[in-house]
């Protein structure tokens, strides 16, 4: 079945207040019980929060967008605390982790007139070789700043290989790599 993992990329302020961090990441756990969510996985590391929702599908989508608990998420949560952020939603036929991970990392890749879609079909053919599960593709809302997108939820015990299989995949990624945008933190919350 295909759905939608919709991705958030948030840049954490330097100067940011731990209680504030800590209600942006409550805010992010309510997103589990968002119109059409299906499952949620949210990571955070000091300089980022990161929250992987998937979604029942393209249509799923604005009234995911919509609901007021992603809204208190980005506006009450983020908003206070962020100095950034970046977001992309893919169709995937990955099923979320059954098990929580202990690592999520997210990417995307920014549109560009010298990205081809043969170097985005390589750059996501190359994930399926790491060792996590791993939902990505083209993006394909029109208003999106990113051509491709996805996340790698890295199972408890296999950070070290995960790592050591993304740098072995960003050597073939050629020009294309300076347009992906990246972040991986630790999971907090996964259901």
């Amino acid at each position: 079945m295909t759905s939608v993992v919709h991705i958030i990329s948030a840049t954490l302020r330097e100067d940011v207040e731990a209680a504030a961090i800590d209600a942006a990441v409550e805010h992010a756990r309510a997103l589990a019980t968002a119109r059409g969510a299906q499952h949620v996985v949210i990571a955070r590391s000091p300089q980022a929060i990161l929250a992987a929702t998937w979604i029942e599908g393209r249509d799923a989508l604005e009234p995911f967008a919509a609901s007021p608990e992603h809204m208190a998420f980005v506006m009450r949560g983020l908003a206070p605390c962020i100095s950034g952020m970046w977001s992309a939603g893919v169709e995937t036929e990955a099923t979320p982790p059954e098990t929580p991970p202990a690592l999520l990392w997210v990417f995307g890749v920014r549109d560009s007139d010298t990205v081809y879609e043969w170097q985005i079909r390589d750059l996501v053919q190359s994930l399926d070789a790491l060792p996590a599960v791993v939902a990505a593709g083209p993006t394909f809302e029109e208003r999106d700043r990113y051509r491709a997108g996805g996340v790698a939820c890295v199972p408890v015990g296999g950070v070290e290989a995960f790592r050591a299989a993304l740098e072995d995949a960003r050597r073939g990624w050629g020009d294309i790599a300076r347009y992906v945008a990246e972040a991986s933190a630790d999971v907090v919350a996964s259901r």
